[in-house]
This record gives structure tokens, C-alpha cells and sequence, in this order.
């Protein structure tokens, strides 16, 4: 098998010894579960008078009783209504049945008044909101609708008012605000404290601090700024007394406010009404299939170093966030560096309802931070370390890489059924992401719910796990194979998904989306005609805005054909400066067309991305356009200012690069290996685009670097590989012992080490590095490492290994590179 490799040009000697010697164990790090304190759950009432209340006693009833609810709502503590009594599930039932909607679990009662903070039992009252609603939605079982209808209401009018955006230069905050978060607030807030906690508006870089405070200040209300509001309500880390340090932040932040000029909407504009986020409907998150859940995370929380498992499944799997990790505004969250992890004895659930079922399904929606990433990285990890584990989801450069324990598999979950080489189906971008397995079917992955054709030729029953690991996204056990990206959700099942359930899950989508209705009524003279968004905060930089569409809420046509022209974003009194993407917009909507809620017409299929300026709660949203109805606005077009001529600067490089075939032909002269070789060559299909295509250095770029790498490291395998090969290079050193013997002296490394060197520097170049050079250091920093450290023992495959490692190395520098 070839291992697929990349490697930084500069850090070639480097990344090879780590990525050789990284391949021991690791310990499950030890987590504590989540604690609370448990009365007893004997019930020795009534039993339940119908299989509705069975229903209700098993999901929603056990769950909050005798704690959480039942320490106040039951009849003994005399605090109505009593659906948590725990004398009486029948009484508990009847008082809770006024309390939920069994058709829109979101709406009930019982999961507002948590939501607003009501008796939460968690750190976060959307955690609990989440929670409540999953057993809500276990009771009512097919009662809950399937999906939900949107129900369109007329927002406020308002005209765009003046509104402030943060400047592009930052010396306001910088003499104003950033001290005071510096001094007092960096103990956590800063990327380098022992516990950081994002986000980073405390860090020592201004730059980082800015961008990071534009999300907790109001500029239009600056004592509603959330670095305000945590001192003077909420109390949080105050330094002294907390009214005094909120009001000394107040006047740091209210002297940047005042240093900005307002936005003022142009007079000439042709303008919709304004509205923000808040102002929008609500879209559907129903009809997403979650029967069957273990586990699963919403990421809805926004902050704090936990990610709350809000099955109805208990205990809790809580994953404890740790490393570098943000909160996205659009749920989820970003894994720069680190991990989230559960404990050891909350993923015990995850063992024992797999394999009491056999089966099971993993369900997430990712964007993998690029497509570098290998080892497999580990997306979502069920293990103990390097070397063992229950499951894995994981990434290989462009592939998702499904690792699983059965009776045929090994005890690291491999042969792991990959995606194909050649399709490159992991992109840096937004996926759904399922995995299923079957005793009967074996394995299976699903990329935007569409199956991936790759055959699992084990299909073998689940053995041998071990309860005793632990759920973590984002990393190893032993924090050895890093995963950078984002997780906007993740579902444990212990059934297997079907097809139609994963394409069902996939048309859901995921995050928090709204649709915003742009009122033009005056303009078109229609009463309640809009023109509807679906928009979502894509990132904590932007706002996504996609299909508009023509709408009237009372369901009548247009009087006549209407013309929209060059429609534009305009947001916080401005048109955006970026993300124009319906300006090109020429069209007439017939008169006869239907706008009914039902049915709204769409004028664009387009989506486009804006920045968010001041946060999702201020930023004040609006539409202009160059010609709606009978109004127009003419354009003008910005001067067309004459560039400085500049003297034509001929000089070239004096060296030049190898293309992609010269690379290939020159690694296989080289090392002998034939380029038809089978390995050789479907490396090289699948690095040959990103090789280089020309030979002016240049253009030469780092991920280039990771091709030719990649490429020498599949020649330097099959070379050593080859006995005769191997023979001829390295005829002193014996293959048969273990490295630590057979390259036990400094003699022995230096003869491997220039029978390498002869035979990729054949020619006794000018301009080439000298041998006398590059033989210490290769002998010191690479093979005297790699032969003596050896998790396990060494063994006589390891010496192969420092042969392989010392020849891609020499092979994949600059050396072949430079011509």
C-alpha cells in the first residue's frame, strides 16, 4: 500500500520524523462525567392508565423527575401544575398534556420557559430548550408534523434608518477599548491564556482584538454592547466593583461610537423597507428524521467550553471543548486546534445501544478546514488512542476515510473503507456527511445525500468493543492526528439509516436560517408585496443571501407586468461594497404570474455573501434597485481613473522549475521504478494537477511542494521495496535486522545515507548542494532519529522506513526541482 504523504518544503526532514514516530498509543483523556446530584428513581405509583402515558412516562416524565422539574412541580411541593409529579405519572401526564404541542414540539410551553431561563439545569438554557424538545418529540412520536409550514407575517415598516459601521481603522478602539480589555480580560480572552475562551477580543495583536470585539459592541446603543451588559447584569469577572467597571467600559466603547460618522441612506435610492435579522420568519427545521438518536449536538449554545448532547437519551454525552476552538454565530463550531471530547463513562451509551442493535448511523454536516489533512485526521473519533478504537470517521486529503471494529477488522478499525482517490469527494466546503453500517450490507458513506460508489467487502458482525472509550471530535485520544474545520451538527444513531432518511436529512439543511421580506408595496403600489430572502449567518464573517423571490401575503397578483432592474444589498445605510451578485438583474414579472404564499415566484436562482459589520442583532438590511415599476434611478458610473505608467520590467529568473512530466521522468530515471509502475502511476493521477504545469519559478506555490513529496515518496517505497534495487543502492546495510542494529553506528548511517546521496545527485554539479553538506545533516536530524526511536520495538520493516524517509527527502527537494 503506498502511504500518501505531504510535506512543507522547508520542513521536509522535520515532518517525516514526526509522522513516522507518532504512531504509538495514547490514553482516552480522563474526563469526569456530568454531575448531578440524583434522588431516588424507584416510581411506586400508579402505573400509567394508557399506552400514551407509557409513552409519556418512558420520554419526557423519567427524564425530569425526580430532579430538574419534579423538585418543584409535583403535588407535594404544591407548586402547579404537577406534570412532574412523581407519586402520580397519570396526574403528571394530564397536567403536562396542556403543556406541549405534539405536533410542533419547539412551540410548547414546557420548552419556552426554559429556553428563557426558568429552572434551566444546565449551564445553558438553549441546551435545555434543545433537551426538552427531544423528549417532547419522543412522545409524540408521528404526531409531530413532519414538516412545518411557514407561516408568513407582515413585518413592521420602517425606512432604513442612520446606522453606524465600524471603520476600517482601528486607533479609536485601540487607545479606547483595547487597554482596558488587555489588562483586565486577557486572563481568558486572549488566544495565549492557559484556559482561552473565545472570543479572542482580548488578545495582545489589535488587529485580532478588533475584529473579535465588533461581535459584543453595539455601536448604536453602546450600553447594550455584551462587553457592557456581562459587568453591569450579569457580573461576570468584574475586576473591582461591577457598576463602576461596566460604566468605565461603557465610556470606552461610547468614545468609539462617537468618533464614527452614521450612514445615511442616498435620497435618490429607489429603496425597500429595512429590516434585521430579528425581524425575519422563522424558517422550518422540521421534518428532519431523528427517530433512533443516541447522541446528538446542535452546537446552539454560542459560547463556554461545552457542546451539550441534547438527545433524549440519557446520560448526556457532553463534549468538553478544549485547544482552539470557536463558536460559530450560525451553530457550530470551528476546530483550529484541539479537541471536544465526552467522558469516558457518558459515551458508555454509545457501546451499549450499538451493540445491543448491531447497527448504527453517524450523521454530521462538516467544512473541512482545506484538503491537506491526513493521517486519517479525525473528524469523529469513538477510541482510546492511536491504535484502537470503536469507530472513526476521518480525512485523507480529499477523502472521508469510514474506520470500523468488526470480527474481520482489526482493533484500529482498518481496512477503513475510503472514498475513491480520483473522485476528490471531500471538498473545503459545507457537506452532509452520513455513515452507516449493517452486519448484512457492511459499510456505507453518503456525501450530500448521494451514496458513494465504494464496496465494503467485510461485512461482518460488531465485536469486541471496548465500552471504556471515549466520543471526541476533532482529534486523538493522544492529540496525534489534528482535524481543522467546522461541525455545524452531529447525530449518533443505533439504526442504520436508509437512503430516503439521509436524502430527507440532507433537503432539511442545517443552521438557523430566517426569511426576510422586503417590503416595496409603496413603490408597486400593491399592499403586502416582498420581495423574500432565505438568509443565514454563513460564518461569524458573513451573511448568506440566497433565491429571491416575489410574494404577496394576500395572495394577489400583479396589476401589471412589473420590471426589476439592478437590485442591490444595502446594509446599515449603505450598499454593500461586496457581494452584488443581482445587480445584473433584468427582468419583467408577467401580471399573470402567481406571488401567493403558496407558490412565492423566484427572480433569481442566485445566492450571494455579505460581511457582517456590527452583528446579526444591529445590522439593518434594505434592497435599492436601478428599476422597480415605473421608478427608475440612473446610476452613475464611478470616474475611471488613468493608471501610472510604469517601466516595463523584462528581467527574468535565471533558473527555472521541472514541469509535471520532466518530475516524473526525472524521479523514475532516478530511482529505476518505472513510471507505468501501478502505484507509481495512480499517485501520480492523482498529484499530477497539482504538480507544476510550467517552468517559470515563479508561479511556484507551496501545495506544489506537497505534490512532488507525495510523488517521491511513492517511487522511494517501491525502490526499497524492490530487492535488487535496494541491493545495488545500499549493498553494506542488512534489511533483515532491526534498525537499531543494523544502523546502530555512525558509520552505518553515513553509508546509507551516501548511498542515497549517490544516487539522487549522480551529476557533480555547480550549482548543486555539496554531499559534504547535506551528509550530516542528514545523518544527524533524519536517519540517527528515525532508527533509534520506535514506539513498540524496533523492527527490521523500520530500517526500510529510514531508507524510504531519507530518499523522498533528498528526492523531493529542490535538488530535482530546480533546472
Amino acid at each position: 500500500m503506498v502511504v500518501k504523504h505531504y510535506f512543507n518544503r522547508h520542513c521536509i526532514f522535520a515532518f517525516i520524523l514526526i509522522t513516522l514516530c507518532a504512531c504509538g498509543g495514547g490514553e482516552v483523556e480522563s474526563i469526569p462525567p456530568e454531575q448531578i446530584e440524583e434522588k431516588s428513581n424507584v416510581y411506586k405509583g400508579p402505573a400509567a392508565q394508557t399506552e400514551d402515558i407509557r409513552k409519556f412516562q418512558q420520554s419526557v416524565w423519567q427524564n425530569i423527575t425526580p430532579n430538574k422539574c419534579g423538585d418543584c412541580h409535583n403535588e407535594e411541593e404544591g407548586q402547579a401544575p404537577y406534570f412532574a409529579d412523581f407519586a402520580n405519572v397519570n396526574l403528571a401526564y394530564s397536567a403536562a398534556f396542556s403543556l406541549v404541542d405534539l405536533t410542533d414540539a419547539d412551540n410548547s410551553r414546557l420548552v419556552t420557559k426554559v429556553a428563557n431561563g426558568h429552572n434551566c439545569w444546565l449551564a445553558s438554557d438553549q441546551a435545555c430548550a434543545d433537551t426538552m424538545t427531544q423528549w417532547i418529540r419522543l412522545w409524540a412520536g408521528d404526531r409531530e408534523s413532519k414538516v412545518n409550514e411557514i407561516d408568513f407575517t407582515a413585518p413592521e415598516e420602517k425606512d432604513p434608518g442612520e446606522s453606524k459601521s465600524f471603520p476600517d481603522s482601528s486607533s479609536v478602539f485601540n487607545t479606547q477599548v483595547h487597554p482596558i480589555l488587555t489588562q483586565y480580560c486577557g486572563h481568558c480572552h486572549q488566544e495565549s491564556a492557559q484556559f482561552a475562551q473565545s472570543p479572542f477580543f482580548a488578545s495582545n495583536d489589535a488587529a485580532l482584538s478588533y475584529e473579535a470585539a465588533k461581535r459584543v459592541i453595539n455601536l448604536d446603543q453602546p450600553e447594550m454592547s455584551r462587553l457592557v451588559v456581562r459587568l453591569t447584569n450579569e457580573f461576570h469577572n468584574c475586576w473591582s466593583n461591577c457598576q463602576l467597571n461596566g460604566q468605565e467600559m461603557l465610556t470606552a466603547v461610547k468614545a468609539l461610537s462617537d468618533s464614527i460618522t452614521p450612514n445615511k441612506v442616498d435620497s435618490n435610492f429607489i429603496i425597500s423597507k429595512a429590516l434585521r435579522m430579528t425581524d425575519g420568519v422563522v424558517a422550518a427545521t422540521g421534518g428532519r428524521y431523528e427517530s433512533d438518536v443516541i447522541a446528538l449536538y446542535q452546537f446552539k449554545t454560542g459560547s463556554g467550553a461545552i457542546a451539550y448532547d441534547t438527545s433524549p437519551v440519557s446520560p448526556a454525552a457532553n463534549l468538553r471543548l478544549s485547544g482552539n476552538i470557536e463558536w460559530l454565530g450560525s451553530w457550530g463550531v470551528k476546530i483550529n486546534s484541539g479537541k471536544a471530547q465526552a467522558s469516558t463513562a457518558d459515551s458508555k451509551k454509545i457501546h451499549d445501544l450499538i451493540v445491543s442493535t448491531g447497527e448504527f448511523a453517524i450523521e454530521t454536516w462538516v467544512t473541512p478546514g482545506n484538503v491537506f489533512q491526513e493521517g486519517p485526521a479525525r473528524i469523529i473519533s469513538y477510541s482510546s488512542g492511536d491504535t484502537e478504537r470503536n469507530f472513526t470517521l476521518g480525512q485523507t486529503l480529499y477523502n472521508y476515510d469510514f474506520m470500523l471494529r468488526t470480527s474481520a477488522n482489526s482493533p484500529n478499525g482498518e481496512p477503513a473503507l475510503s472514498t475513491p482517490d480520483a473522485d476528490e469527494v471531500l471538498q473545503a466546503t459545507l457537506q452532509h456527511v452520513v455513515i452507516t453500517y449493517k452486519p448484512n450490507e457492511g459499510r456505507k458513506l453518503y456525501v450530500n445525500g448521494e451514496l458513494i460508489d465504494v464496496s465494503d467487502e467485510e461485512m461482518s458482525p460488531i465485536a469486541n468493543w471496548n465500552d471504556s472509550f471515549a466520543l471526541m471530535i476533532g482529534n486523538e485520544a493522544s492529540n496525534n492526528y489534528q482535524w481543522q474545520g467546522s461541525m455545524r451538527y452531529l447525530a449518533i444513531f443505533n439504526r442504520a439509516l436508509t437512503p430516503e432518511q439521509i436524502k430527507q436529512n440532507f433537503d432539511v439543511g442545517v443552521g438557523q436560517k430566517f426569511f426576510l421580506l422586503f417590503s416595496i408595496s409603496d413603490i408597486i403600489n400593491l399592499p403586502n408585496t416582498y420581495v423574500l430572502f432565505e438568509v443565514s449567518q454563513f460564518d461569524n464573517y458573513s451573511y448568506l443571501f440566497s433565491t429571491p423571490k416575489l410574494v404577496n401575503l394576500d395572495g394577489n397578483s400583479l396589476p401589471e407586468d412589473l420590471p426589476i432592474k439592478g437590485m442591490r444589498l444595502g446594509i446599515n445605510g449603505k450598499e454593500s461594497e461586496v457581494g452584488q451578485s443581482f445587480a445584473s438583474m433584468n427582468r419583467v414579472v408577467s401580471k399573470n404570474i402567481n406571488i401567493s404564499t403558496a407558490e412565492p415566484y423566484p427572480i433569481s436562482r442566485l445566492g450571494t455573501i455579505i460581511p457582517i459589520e456590527n452583528g446579526s442583532e444591529q445590522d439593518e438590511f434594505f434592497l435599492t434597485f436601478e428599476q422597480l415599476a415605473d421608478k427608475t434611478y440612473v446610476r452613475s458610473e464611478p470616474a475611471v481613473s488613468t493608471p501610472v505608467e510604469t517601466p516595463d520590467d523584462t528581467a527574468q529568473p535565471s533558473i527555472g522549475m521541472r514541469n509535471f512530466a520532466e518530475i516524473n521522468a526525472s524521479m523514475s530515471q532516478l530511482t529505476g521504478i518505472p513510471a507505468s509502475n501501478a502505484k507509481v502511476r495512480s499517485t501520480y493521477q492523482l498529484v499530477q494537477r497539482q504538480l507544476p504545469s510550467g517552468e517559470n519559478i515563479e508561479t511556484f506555490v507551496s501545495a506544489q511542494q506537497m505534490a512532488i513529496t507525495q510523488l517521491a515518496i511513492a517511487y522511494c517505497d517501491q525502490a526499497i521495496e524492490d530487492t535488487s534495487i535496494r541491493t545495488s543502492w545500499l549493498p553494506t546495510i542488512d534489511f533483515t535486522q532491526a534498525s537499531n542494529v543494523a544502523l546502530l553506528s555512525i558509520a552505518q548511517r553515513q553509508e546509507l545515507v551516501n548511498g542515497i546521496l549517490n544516487k539522487m545527485l549522480p551529476s557533480n554539479l555547480q550549482s548543486q548542494p555539496l554531499k559534504s553538506e547535506l551528509l550530516p545533516t542528514l545523518e544527524e536530524q533524519l536517519v540517527r532519529p528515525l532508527s533509534t526511536i520506535c514506539p513498540g520495538g524496533c523492527d527490521a520493516e523500520r530500517t526500510k522506513t529510514v531508507a524510504k524517509s531519507t530518499c523522498a527527502a533528498v528526492m523531493a527537494s529542490a535538488t530535482l526541482l530546480i533546472q
